[in-house]
């Protein structure tokens, strides 16, 4: 928990996207950096979509959604914070993710040495459209990680300033710039 604390007074941590030419398409691995690179965690989202059962325990107000998430401690000790984690529809809609949750196939808020990962499923409580992307908001309405492209995304969202977004490439980015998946999203 005090990791937790230092976190929020460090400052919001910066992201960096691999070196894939569409480096927001969901399944691609995404950096976090923090305590002046410190500490790297590393983020992967892919699959998006409506869950196929329920969470035990837990009864929702919407639909249940769910994603597939793998987190690892590139460098230093990495404790997730898996409440950052958001699904957004194209309208902007957000739905935080169900941390609370204890699932047997949910992502474990464990702290991980340099080196370990962890994988397990991110819960949504859809109450209104359908998500078309999960972004990690560490501090403010910006994403500092994000993972799109299901579909044609026209939602309002401002990045974090040096947040590099490039278009081509990819299986989401081919296509008429800005990518038709996140049109409006980057600038």
């Amino acid at each position: 928990m005090f990791f937790l604390v230092i976190l929020g007074l460090a400052g919001a941590p910066s992201a960096v996207a691999a070196s894939d030419p569409c480096p927001h398409r969901f399944g691609v691995s995404q950096r976090l950096i923090d305590a002046n690179g410190a500490v790297v965690s590393g983020w992967s989202v892919s699959g998006l979509r409506a869950s196929a059962g329920p969470v035990a325990g837990y009864a929702p107000a919407g639909r249940l959604w769910e994603a597939d998430a793998t987190v690892e401690a590139v460098t230093g000790t990495v404790t997730p914070i898996i409440p950052n984690m958001y699904a957004v529809s194209p309208t902007g809609e957000r739905y935080q993710v169900l941390w609370q949750i204890a699932s047997p196939d949910g992502l474990a808020p464990n702290t991980l040495d340099q080196g370990q990962r962890s994988s397990g499923k991110l819960f949504f409580d859809v109450t209104g459209a359908d998500p078309m992307a999960v972004t990690y908001t560490a501090a403010g309405s910006a994403p500092a990680m994000m993972w799109c492209c299901n579909g044609d995304m026209k939602m309002s969202m401002p990045m974090p300033r040096g947040m590099s977004m490039p278009m081509a490439g990819g299986s989401c980015c081919d296509g008429p710039q800005p990518c038709p998946c996140c049109a409006g999203m980057c600038p």
